[in-house]
């Protein structure tokens, strides 16, 4: 996004010299009367088709399955052919001829080959997802070479299809055409009409919006092949009825298109919700849950006279549970634009301003983490910054956060007491957990202490 605005500057430039340039010579204006709706209609159809075709290769990469393969195949030979077959010689001015005529409705019927067996072939997973994709990316670009390979070599023995364009002519039925114009189109309308029915039904079965989308596109393609039978597009000055049809097929190939985006990102959006919420049912779980259940089993044990080192206890599972409910309150309120270091700083001083000790920060600016490795770093370090304000017998503390290659080490160390880490600790899981919340977000903790020397834990993700 940075570079946005010199891009927008750069575009009106262009655009203000090109509209310059082309009044000012008019060698440079293209003018294509006839085949302005032509051109404006393949345009559109090949911009579609490849909308459509990106949208089919990201649930192929989500899934990758022989459907959705094919289905991709088919969008990418409609685009290809619309924009290399018809659009190109459009814009280039070439005079149509047999090549020209025969080679786009060739390649669209291969493409309609291809889409109704996206609809019937089955949801068999594939492997290997990359090298399938760019398999079928090198087959649909094979496909349509040889397509233009075989009109340009036998195209002098098919039927001339460039008649002179009378719109008289073209206002009426051609109810006497060619045979094997009359088969391609016949043949194409048929398999239009099948892959209808076996979308509607995938549909119906998956619950599939999408596939039901190209059941409503398969009726209008086959109605636009229908058409042609009737009304050739070859032999007309204006838009035919089929090619209104096969419009409004693109047509509902954007608004499903469209429709399966937007399914998309809403149950990305609720599947973020979900794995929130499990995150801080976790948290809940590991933290306020076990401290609570840790005081119901010591009340339940006390009878008669109460010792101090019970009720030590018992007071400090309550501040554990009264930081753990905190935390976890923070990390829901927490503004999600804040940078990683000010919210680690802003954590570890409400900790050290509870137990009164003095917060020395280095932390180096800019890191970028993840969601989750930005909750576990801060979950311990106040973890280690609790333990060092209750244990360590000092009033200071250190905390310093730095990259490390491609990920970032966070430490927290005091000069107090120290203790022996050979020996297990009673008391509380502080430790544990911290090790398990740095495993959780693929890292390692170490654990740096002995006798009168001090402590140190550092955590590396």
């Amino acid at each position: 996004m940075r570079g946005i605005g010199a891009a927008v500057v750069i575009v009106a430039i262009v655009s203000v010299v090109s509209t310059v340039a082309a009044a000012v010579i008019p060698q440079l204006r293209l003018a294509h009367p006839r085949q302005a709706e032509d051109l404006a209609l393949e345009m559109a159809a090949s911009l579609i088709a490849l909308l459509a075709c990106f949208l089919v290769c990201g649930r192929l990469r989500r899934r990758t399955q022989l459907n959705e393969l094919m289905l991709a195949c088919a969008l990418a030979v409609f685009a290809l052919s619309n924009l290399l077959l018809v659009t190109v010689p459009i814009v280039a001015g070439w005079a149509p001829d047999d090549l020209t005529v025969w080679a786009a409705p060739t390649a669209r019927s291969l493409g309609g080959l291809l889409f109704v067996l996206a609809a019937f072939v089955p949801s068999r997973r594939l492997r290997r997802s990359r090298l399938i994709v760019g398999a079928g990316a090198l087959g649909v670009a094979t496909m349509l070479l040889l397509v233009i390979v075989l009109i340009h070599t036998f195209g002098r023995q098919l039927p001339s299809q460039v008649t002179s364009l009378d719109p008289a002519l073209s206002a009426r039925p051609d109810v006497h055409p060619h045979l094997s114009q009359f088969a391609l189109q016949l043949a194409v309308a048929v398999l239009y009409g099948v892959a209808t029915a076996g979308f509607l039904r995938r549909s119906k079965r998956l619950g599939d919006e999408f596939c039901g989308w190209l059941a409503i596109a398969g009726v209008l393609a086959a109605a636009s092949h229908v058409n042609y039978l009737l009304y050739p597009a070859a032999n007309s000055q204006f838009l035919a009825v089929g090619d209104l049809f096969r419009c409004a097929f693109y047509a509902v190939l954007l608004v499903g298109s469209m429709r399966e985006i937007w399914s998309y990102w809403h149950a990305l959006s609720r599947a973020a919700v979900l794995e929130e919420r499990q995150r801080i049912a976790c948290d809940l779980h590991d933290g306020v849950a076990q401290e609570l259940a840790y005081l119901a089993r010591n009340l339940h044990s006390l009878s008669g006279a109460v010792d101090e080192e019970c009720l030590g206890r018992l007071r400090r599972a309550v501040e554990r549970a009264q930081q753990e409910s905190r935390r976890a309150i923070s990390a829901m309120a927490a503004p999600t634009g804040q940078p990683f270091e000010v919210a680690l700083a802003e954590a570890v001083t409400e900790v050290a301003e509870r137990y009164r000790v003095e917060l020395d920060l280095d932390l180096t600016c800019g890191i970028q983490l993840s969601a989750s490795r930005r909750e576990a770093l801060v979950r311990i370090a106040c973890e280690a910054v609790t333990n060092a304000a209750r244990h360590s017998g000092v009033s200071k503390v250190n905390l310093g956060l730095e990259p490390e290659g491609s990920g970032v080490r966070l430490r927290v160390s005091d000069k107090g007491h120290g203790f022996d880490t050979a020996v297990p600790r009673s008391g509380g899981f502080g430790l544990t957990s911290m090790r398990e919340r740095a495993h959780s977000v693929g890292g390692e903790l170490f654990v740096t202490s002995a006798p009168g020397r001090g402590s140190q834990v550092e955590v590396a993700v």
